[in-house]
């Protein structure tokens, strides 16, 4: 019987052990970073994350020349520590999750396979690892954090800006301000109507680097000042009518202010997991992630 050969491969990460556990575990995440290069893609994902569990995902060329799919089944599942699971061809693999220095060192060691180089493997799983740290570093330095229910249809989204109260209740509810950080670049938003008050609206259009328009409606329904309000959010026409296409969905906001600083907590709730996910696929945590980090530059700039 041969010996088989251990491969091991690591990395340190910038970003707190919870968010890394999240992140390689999620599949609305391991569809950003599940391959080696920049000519692959992941398009599909599945992680029933216990023993006996089965996790599943599809690794393809972008050009569609090859493509196999990855299963393996969880032998042991200790959250935020460690991860073991047997491929369908036998062989193992433990990943082992620590705190190193203030940042989450990610260790993975696997059976190597017999048809091919064990450098050339490791090299590729090495690869996967560097693609999953640019990707949560990517994620962490956006400052916001989203996760996602699909059970429930829900996304949920935290961000904390280093402004008053005031000053981030007056950028989500005042018009010349919204403009400013609303649309990521490089798209801009641009107000038609802006009547914040329960029973008001705000009529927006998001402009396009080649002029076009794509018209949005956000309908308040309850507003408590300063601390939080509920709205139904979705697509229009120029009009102001709702769009038949695309399913409206419902906003609520919480400011919590601490020590200085505002934590914004956002629940965005859906009809369904199509419509979820279909917003997903549309960008919006890459899009929202942007549009966050304009509101900080607003925030920073309204400060001095």
């Amino acid at each position: 019987m041969m010996e088989t050969t251990k491969i091991t491969v690591r990395s340190t990460i910038q970003c707190d052990i919870q968010k890394v556990w999240n992140y390689y575990t999620q599949p609305e995440h391991i569809v950003g970073w599940n391959f080696s290069s920049d000519d692959w893609h992941c398009p599909l994902a599945s992680n029933d994350l216990h023993v006996g569990g089965i996790f599943s995902a599809r690794m393809e060329a972008k050009n569609g020349s090859f493509g196999f799919d990855f299963k393996s089944t969880y032998d042991e599942v200790v959250v935020y520590e460690k991860i073991a699971y047997t491929m369908e061809d036998g062989r193992t693999a433990d990943i082992n999750f620590s705190v190193d220095d203030g940042f989450t060192l990610v260790v993975i060691t696997f059976d190597a396979e017999s048809q091919n180089d064990p450098e050339m493997q490791r090299l590729g799983w090495q690869a996967i690892l560097d693609n999953f740290k640019k990707y949560v570093e990517s994620k962490a330095a956006s400052g916001a954090e989203f996760s996602i229910d699909k059970e429930n249809s829900i996304i949920y989204v935290k961000r904390n800006f280093r402004a008053s109260l005031q000053q981030v209740w007056q950028a989500w509810t005042i018009a010349k301000l919204l403009d400013n950080w609303w649309g990521p670049k490089p798209w801009r938003a641009e107000t038609k109507v802006m009547d914040f008050k329960e029973g008001g609206y705000w009529h927006y259009a998001m402009i396009g680097p080649e002029g076009e328009y794509h018209w949005g409606k956000v309908d308040f329904m309850e507003i408590k000042n300063e601390k939080s309000f509920r709205a139904k959010d979705g697509f229009s026409d120029e009009n102001g009518a709702p769009s038949s296409e695309f399913p409206p969905n419902i906003w609520e906001i919480i400011f919590h202010e601490t020590n200085g600083d505002v934590l914004i907590e956002l629940t965005i709730s859906f009809d369904s997991t199509e419509d979820l996910e279909a917003n997903l696929q549309m960008g919006f945590i890459e899009g929202f992630s942007v549009a966050l980090n304009q509101l900080d530059e607003l925030l920073l700039s309204m400060g001095e």
